[in-house]
């Protein structure tokens, strides 16, 4: 607000409609910055889902390796009691 404004108090149209303008400037001018620049709480949320996310693809690719290593030694095992006649 200027001094005149202050001074004369809000006077007719043209001033109401220039408050207007500058609340709606000042509401996308925040939105742009919220956007474009994560708070230092979510970039670190967002570390952490992805640190959370790599290991969760590592301890599935171990796992099904380690689920195909019991199937063949199940495999062996069933074969060693069938021609050994166990």
């Amino acid at each position: 607000m200027r001094l005149k404004d202050k001074v004369f108090g809000n006077v007719g149209r043209h001033s109401q409609q220039q408050e207007v303008e500058e609340n709606n400037r000042a509401r996308y001018t925040e939105k742009d910055t919220q956007e474009e620049s994560p708070s230092r709480t979510q970039q670190r949320q967002n570390e952490k889902n992805e640190i959370a996310a790599e290991k969760k693809r590592k301890l599935i690719k171990k796992l099904n390796w380690i689920i195909a290593g019991l199937f063949v030694a199940i495999i062996c095992v069933y074969c060693f009691m069938i021609f050994v006649n166990f």
